[in-house]
């Protein structure tokens, strides 16, 4: 018997949205039980109840509808359930990729990012390393939200990706990867998505999704910056860890967001990115990592993070 679930309430910025999420997630979906779907991952129905509930309350709407004890789908629901394989497809690789590329046999490089960038431009950097001589072993490391570049002066990782106006710093050395202009990113109903360009000024009344002010590097400036061309300061619906939840509250129909456009790292289904005029600052991509640091294989790895944001160059 499925318990009924009060109202999510408002959303909590201070929780993350993992992908264990959407493994739990996916699991009812496709069992459209809580108990059946908790035996498969190996849980308990209430453990996973609270899982969903707490993600209903940081998205801050139903994904799931009760009524009659069945387990149907709602239309945020329904967003997620089209975005998350794709989003679960993505991590799967960048993991086979990055577990394939330890096996170097001269140093070890440790690669940290939270940037959408994991999801293509690390992997394809470490398998164009594996293609040079000589070898080195990489190893991916969980980066901390809001902690990456205490996380590198600490020595864990060696180099990590970060996007937004990073300010100058002589303990640590970066190369700028890539410029990618800043886009709106509407839910695909939404009537900015049939327009071919949006007025910044006409998003004055709009709810906004942001990057929290801690985490965000100065790339939330950027949005705020157009916000503050136009005229108004932001409505924030809600504040967020990650561009991947930025995108998928985009998608869950909770506000827009001033972004890079993603599409192409990490196409989340029901998103529509749109230019803005005027037309804002780009977003750029840099790679850090400590001045000091003598590891063998980094200044490799960083040629190959290049090469490989930069294809024509190369």
């Amino acid at each position: 018997m499925i318990r009924s679930m009060r109202d999510p309430g408002p959303p909590k910025p201070e929780s993350l949205f993992h992908l264990r999420d959407l493994e739990r997630f996916m699991a009812i979906v496709e069992h459209r039980n809580f108990g059946r779907a908790a035996k498969v991952l190996r849980t308990t129905q209430p453990g996973l109840s609270r899982a969903i509930a707490a993600l209903e309350r940081h998205l801050g709407t139903r994904l799931f509808s009760r009524a009659r004890r069945q387990i149907e789908l709602t239309p945020a629901g329904e967003l997620l359930w089209r975005e998350a394989p794709a989003l679960l497809a993505h991590a799967a690789s960048a993991q086979r990729v990055m577990r394939e590329a330890v096996s170097g046999t001269r140093g070890n490089i440790r690669v940290g990012a939270l940037s959408t960038s994991r999801y293509t431009l690390i992997p394809q950097a470490i398998r164009l390393l594996r293609e040079l001589p000589p070898q080195f072993s990489v190893t991916v490391v969980d980066a901390t939200p809001a902690l990456e570049i205490e996380d590198l002066r600490d020595g864990n990782p060696d180099v990590t990706l970060l996007r937004g106006p990073l300010r100058a710093d002589a303990e640590l050395r970066r190369a700028r990867l890539r410029s990618d202009p800043m886009v709106l990113a509407v839910p695909e109903h939404h009537p900015f998505a049939q327009r071919s360009v949006v007025e910044s000024h006409e998003l004055a009344e709009e709810p906004f999704v942001e990057l929290a002010p801690y985490d965000s590097h100065g790339y939330r400036e950027l949005g705020r910056g157009v916000c503050a061309r136009a005229g108004f300061v932001p409505h924030v619906a809600q504040e967020v860890a990650t561009i991947d939840t930025l995108a998928a509250c985009v998608a869950a129909g909770i506000g827009l967001a001033l972004m890079h456009d993603a599409a192409g790292e990490l196409p989340v289904p029901g998103v529509v990115y749109r230019p803005v005029l005027p037309t804002p600052p780009s977003v750029e991509l840099h790679a850090v990592w400590r001045a000091n640091d003598d590891n063998p294989g980094l200044e490799a790895f960083v040629e190959c993070l290049v090469a490989t944001a930069n294809p024509r160059a190369a």
